[in-house]
């Protein structure tokens, strides 16, 4: 060290490592005296430990990488800039094609504004954070709703430098709510109908004696009850086709109607088609009992199944309606309508046909036999 005069004011500083390969830094200010000593001044020690900061690191990028939901880190362009693997298998695009892409370019076209909006706004400063429901779409063209849960990574001076999303499958929470709509659709719709159903059990029955009708009278309501739990009820039980027939039909006819006629063999339909054929027959009768071939003492309704001629691995089920009012085909598609095709078709794998001939409505559904033992 350089000889201070005295009164004089020297700063110095040294490094010290010890055996945990920590480095110390001291910084000190001295006043030298008139006999030449050195008095003490300020000191500040610090410490410098690479090993845990190397040690956080790590940890982070096992924390990122092995995460149970999805996690990505975006640019402030939208890019990805980092991705886990689960977010990957979310998507269904490896890490390296991910990024090459932006949000925006595996995000469903009717919620991309919404997300864009809220990234405008974390822009502007107003919000840090936000969450949202959204669909993303797969690589495979699937639809994955999820739930996105974004926090935006500010620089020095507030600028935004990007963003950490946690992204986590809710696509089962949202069929169960699709399945719940649904049944409130079904439900709201049948209970429209029923007041017209009850008028028609009751004009329709005939008896000699007031108890007779009576008796009459609570049998089809209880058949009607047994009805909507098949289609309300969770596990729902297996019957055969014309057991299942004769359960639907008898909410709306008496048994062994002469209107009614039955041609084919039988099939041991699985729970599934329990289920869903079971509200197409219901549909069906409550649209035939309103306005057609059941609406009438005269109307006959034609029901059948078996091979299709053409295809003898296809099962064809017919529902054919004659001698009813002229058929009218309606202005526009309805609930019922809505289960007799698209629901079947969709569950049965099936190819439905509905035909508003003006003789009398038609329904075929053709499906593999195996689809009917779901």
């Amino acid at each position: 060290m350089k000889r201070l005069q005295p009164g004089s004011i020297a700063s110095y500083a040294f490094r010290l490592r010890n055996i945990t390969e920590t480095s110390f830094h001291r910084r000190a200010r001295c006043v030298a005296t008139d006999c030449g000593k050195i008095a003490g001044g300020d000191r500040h020690i610090e410490a410098n430990r690479p090993a845990e900061k190397s040690a956080t690191a790590s940890h982070y990028h096992d924390t990122f990488r092995l995460a149970g939901a999805g996690l990505a880190r975006v640019d402030n362009s939208g890019g990805f800039s980092d991705v886990n693997q689960h977010f990957c298998t979310m998507i269904g695009h490896s890490r390296e094609a991910l990024l090459g892409l932006r949000f925006q370019d595996i995000t469903h076209p009717d919620d991309l504004d919404l997300n864009l909006d809220v990234l405008e706004r974390a822009r502007r400063g107003e919000i840090d954070s936000y969450r949202l429901q959204k669909r993303y779409l797969r690589a495979n063209g699937e639809i994955l709703w999820a739930d996105l849960n974004a926090t935006v990574l500010r620089g020095e001076h507030g600028e935004i430098k990007g963003m950490i999303a946690i992204v986590t499958d809710i696509g089962a929470f949202k069929r169960a709510e699709e399945r719940m709509d649904f049944l409130l659709h079904e439900l709201a719709h049948r209970s429209k109908n029923m007041f017209t159903i009850m008028l028609n059990l009751i004009a329709q029955t005939k008896a000699d004696t007031v108890d007779e009708f009576r008796k009459h009278i609570e049998t089809r309501i209880v058949s009607l009850a047994a009805s909507q739990d098949l289609m309300l009820g969770e596990k729902g039980e297996a019957a055969s086709f014309w057991a299942l027939v004769d359960k639907q039909l008898r909410a709306f006819v008496a048994p062994a109607d002469p209107r009614i006629i039955h041609s084919g063999g039988d099939v041991e339909l699985g729970m599934a088609a329990t289920r869903i054929i079971g509200m197409a027959l219901h549909e069906l009768a409550t649209n035939s009992c309103k306005y057609g071939a059941l609406s009438t003492p005269l109307g006959k309704l034609h029901l059948s199944i078996g091979p299709q001629p053409d295809d003898p691995g296809q099962t064809e089920i017919i529902w054919r309606e004659r001698e009813g009012p002229l058929v009218i085909p309606p202005t526009r598609s309805g609930f019922g309508r809505r289960v007799v095709e698209r629901m079947v078709t969709k569950t049965l794998n099936a190819n439905v046909a509905l035909d508003f001939d003006p003789l009398g409505l038609s329904w075929t559904c053709r499906t593999r036999v195996e689809n009917l033992r779901l």
